[in-house]
């Protein structure tokens, strides 16, 4: 068979989805911000599948999504316990089952729009990827409780004692808004008390200098 250099359709889509599901395990779950699928999304799934079943893709659209389900499932049960958190009562991930649910469905939608990108317009393709981006945004950032935000805390209380307790101030509110209130509250008041921590020293070392 010569090869004409020009990849089959459906081996371009298998290809696609495997980088996604390699790029989807670096994907730090233990802050899990997404919503369960809205009408949009779900609407934007049957689209999808009817585009892959066209396409005589069928069969690879529902292993692509079975895929992202299962290494979903794996990736949250590696995380059912971390030695990086400080407390004892959030040695667990602070992910409930309604945001594994969300997080599964995020992947599943990711792996859709590789199966069809090449099948179904920009805007199909922008509503499956738009969860996992939020999810793939979320990778890095410490979870509350983790001794990686206790260890710059103490950077931050070495520039005085005000400044350190005002940290551990914030840490503390931010934690409690996480388990009642939601993790983005919670990383909201987390974020804005180090940074408004962080301009006091500015400013009092700028006073001092």
């Amino acid at each position: 068979m010569v090869d004409d250099g020009v990849t089959d359709p459906v081996v371009a889509a298998r290809d696609r989805v495997d980088a996604l599901l390699e790029r989807m395990t670096r994907v730090d779950l233990q802050v899990v911000v997404v919503a369960r699928p809205d009408p949009t999304r779900l609407a934007a799934r049957d689209r999808a599948r009817a585009a892959a079943v066209a396409a005589d893709r069928g069969d690879l659209f529902d292993g692509a999504v079975r895929a992202a389900r299962e290494m979903t499932l794996r990736a949250f049960a590696r995380a059912g316990f971390s030695g990086t958190w400080a407390a004892t009562d959030m040695s667990v991930s602070v992910a409930n089952a309604s945001d594994r649910v969300a997080a599964a469905a995020a992947f599943e939608e990711a792996a859709m729009a590789e199966v069809v990108n090449d099948l179904v317009d920009a805007e199909t393709l922008d509503v499956l990827r738009a969860s996992s981006d939020e999810l793939d945004r979320s990778t890095g950032m410490p979870s509350p409780g983790a001794l990686s935000s206790f260890a710059r805390s103490a950077a931050v209380a070495d520039q005085g004692p005000l400044q350190g307790m005002l940290v551990i101030a914030f840490v503390i509110v931010g934690v409690a808004v996480w388990l009642f209130l939601g993790p983005g509250l919670g990383l909201l008041v987390i974020a804005g008390g180090v940074a408004s921590t962080a301009w006091l020293s500015r400013r009092r070392s700028g006073r001092g200098s």
